[in-house]
């Protein structure tokens, strides 16, 4: 496949690229930073801002799918005013329409929402507090999506860190998902393999898939 990738230069993002590569993808990254990232065999690197329409418009054509994995800095996540989805998101969506893509796979977190409710407690005050502007970001940006009709999956990942994959992890539909236990991580990594397992399977297509570690979820 021919993938799209936004946000290729955060953690999430070179996880992404290395797997998609090792799975035999290729990948079109299109970043501020092009020096950031390392030409190899599998990635094609284009510099480029999300607000130039014509030139994200030429980038994304051709692609089977886009994998947008696009997030605040690290350390805004709680601050007031985060809207780095708000303004980049509908950039994507209407550039994805003009190139005639229709398949988003869209990293958003667990907690935004109403995937809220299967938290415990204290993820809640988390996500009311730590990551409340990141999250409130997310959620609004995420309300447009249907109006895009584009065909989406959104994956929702527990607290990320930077372990190894881990081939255990749980990666379910949140419709099914009555609680989510404690404050679990997953690693960047395996987020990254979901991502890429969604873009490969098309049956994932309008679902919000929860990723977490073994044993955390129920329902």
């Amino acid at each position: 496949m021919k993938l799209a990738l936004i946000g290729a230069t955060g953690g999430t993002g070179l996880q992404i690229i290395d797997h998609a590569i090792d799975r035999g993808h290729h990948v079109m990254a299109y970043c501020r930073r092009p020096d950031a990232l390392t030409p190899r065999p599998g990635l094609t690197i284009v510099g480029g801002h999300l607000d130039d329409h014509d030139a994200l418009v030429s980038a994304l054509s051709g692609a089977d799918a886009v994998l947008c994995a696009l997030g605040p800095r690290s350390g805004l996540a709680g601050m007031f005013g985060v809207t780095v989805m708000q303004d980049n998101l509908p950039l994507i969506t209407t550039a994805m329409r003009d190139a005639h893509v229709d398949r988003l796979i869209l990293l958003s977190a667990y907690g935004v929402g109403n995937s809220a409710r299967t938290a415990s407690p204290l993820a809640r005050l988390a996500y009311k507090t730590v990551v409340a502007s990141a999250y409130r970001d997310k959620q609004i940006s995420e309300t447009a999506l249907p109006k895009t009709e584009l065909d989406v999956t959104r994956l929702l990942p527990v607290i990320l860190d930077d372990g190894p994959l881990n081939p255990h992890a749980t990666v379910r539909p949140m419709a099914t998902v009555t609680k989510v236990s404690g404050l679990p991580k997953i690693s960047r990594a395996t987020v990254a393999a979901a991502m890429l397992d969604a873009a490969e399977d098309n049956d994932t297509s309008g679902k919000r898939l929860l990723v977490s570690a073994p044993g955390t979820t129920s329902g």
